[in-house]
């Protein structure tokens, strides 16, 4: 008998002895790559090393490839490709997300809780610290479970809030 995880389009089996068996369960943070993206990533970074900020040929070409990719998950998600931003991870992707959100919209009040991702939190943090934003904290009981009612109670006490709760942990 072997175990069989679904991974993408691909199958990947591991032998269900305690001594060979190896199973990836954070799959929340990273997963496996799927062996077609690897090998059109190898492709893409074999031949197209440009910067692709410069203007020189190379750049150029690189600057092409990153917008078909933009068009192309801005079909796949129907939206527009301004909408699409690439960046180096999730931590970033928050810090982004999150102080831009709060700026734009002129929000001066966040909520989140304390088992969030430290990434949420230390940029929430450091806002409240810069006195942008003043910061709350939903409770949580043992298990993770957000207070419904002390989250009705933040939201009821100010007016605009931008609140961020994570789903699942990893």
């Amino acid at each position: 008998m072997k175990l069989i995880f679904r991974t993408f389009r691909t199958f990947r089996t591991f032998p269900t002895t305690t001594e060979h068996m190896r199973v990836y369960l954070d799959n929340a943070a990273t997963t496996p790559l799927d062996p077609e993206v690897l090998k059109q990533m190898v492709a893409v970074m074999e031949s197209t090393y440009g910067n692709p900020s410069s203007i020189h040929a190379h750049g150029r070409e690189a600057r092409t490839l990153i917008e078909k990719s933009r068009k192309t998950i801005a079909n796949l998600l129907h939206t527009s490709p301004a909408e699409i931003f690439f960046t180096s991870g999730g931590t970033e992707a928050d810090n982004m997300a999150i102080r831009g959100g709060i700026i734009d919209n002129q929000i001066k009040h966040a909520i989140t809780s304390r088992i969030e991702h430290h990434a949420v939190i230390h940029t929430l943090e450091a806002m409240q610290k810069a006195g942008i934003i003043k910061l709350s904290f939903v409770d949580v009981d043992d298990k993770g479970n957000v207070d419904y009612a002390h989250l009705e109670t933040l939201l009821k006490n100010n007016e605009r809030s931008f609140v961020s709760l994570m789903h699942a942990n990893n």
